[in-house]
């Protein structure tokens, strides 16, 4: 990498992994780090390659949006992953990701909150997202790359105008962290949830999800395919699926869509 580039021995020095991470691929400038993953898979790299780039410059994150990223201020990252566990628990992996993330970012000093299904927030201010794909490998088995984007260092006038105020960065939050610690912190988290999640007890990390997020019994609006859902945040169920308790006291599952918190109960 060039200089001010990531540095792969400040994180090797910093992971303790027995596998994610141990095969580093670093990127000066990539469409997706997430596709360098799968194309990696295809070229027949195992479970627990990283790809880390400098710049993306067509990062997403879920259902297809754009991840805005800032060159040398964030961290992009994705993990190739063979998983061992049945399909279903798939579903399950951003709430996986993003509780390890949360858990590396404690390790660094920061208290991240999760946002259903697959955010952090700081401050009430995005922080970091995930996105998961899974495919299947040629030999018939299950692959997932678990992409992250966290917002290192980014400045306030750095993001585009319709994010200031609504996203932030460690930097801006009095955090300033290197992305190689939070590269490290966040794999070391992971592959002990991920392992756990797999070879032993799947609702585990669930479990783990629920009882370190702050939403519940709070107001959220939910934008979902079939429409906005108004209500309480009830709980977590075992597949994953968030469940409000609207106005009418019904309890309503939700597999996937938007959450707002904090939105008043006023007239739908």
């Amino acid at each position: 990498m060039a200089d001010g580039g990531f540095d792969r021995a400040r994180f090797a020095s910093r992971l303790t992994t027995r596998r994610l991470g141990r095969v580093l691929r670093l990127r000066a400038e990539t469409e997706s780090t997430n596709d360098d993953a799968w194309d990696a898979l295809a070229a027949g790299a195992g479970d627990g390659l990283v790809v880390i780039a400098e710049h993306q410059t067509r990062g997403r994150g879920r259902d297809g949006r754009a991840w805005h990223d800032v060159p040398g201020r964030g961290l992009a990252l994705s993990v190739l992953l063979h998983p061992a566990c049945d399909r279903a628990a798939l579903a399950t992996a951003p709430l996986v990701a993003g509780l390890a993330l949360a858990r590396g970012l404690d390790a660094l000093g920061v208290d991240a909150d999760l946002k259903w299904p697959n955010d952090l927030v700081l401050a009430g201010r995005k922080l970091a997202g995930i996105l998961c794909e899974s495919r299947l490998r040629t030999d018939g088995g299950d692959a997932i790359v678990v992409g992250a984007g966290v917002n290192v260092s980014q400045r306030e006038p750095e993001f585009p105008p319709e994010l200031q105020g609504q996203a932030t960065s460690l930097a801006i939050a009095g955090h300033p962290l290197d992305r190689e610690s939070v590269a490290a912190a966040f794999l070391d988290a992971l592959e002990p949830l991920w392992d756990e999640h797999q070879e032993g007890d799947p609702q585990a990390a669930i479990a783990a999800w629920h009882a370190r997020a702050r939403c519940w019994g709070q107001p959220v609006r939910v934008r979902t395919p079939g429409g906005v859902i108004e209500g309480e945040a009830l709980t977590l169920e075992p597949d994953g699926a968030l469940v409000v308790r609207t106005r009418d006291g019904v309890d309503v599952r939700v597999l996937a869509g938007d959450v707002t918190p904090g939105v008043a109960r006023g007239p739908a």
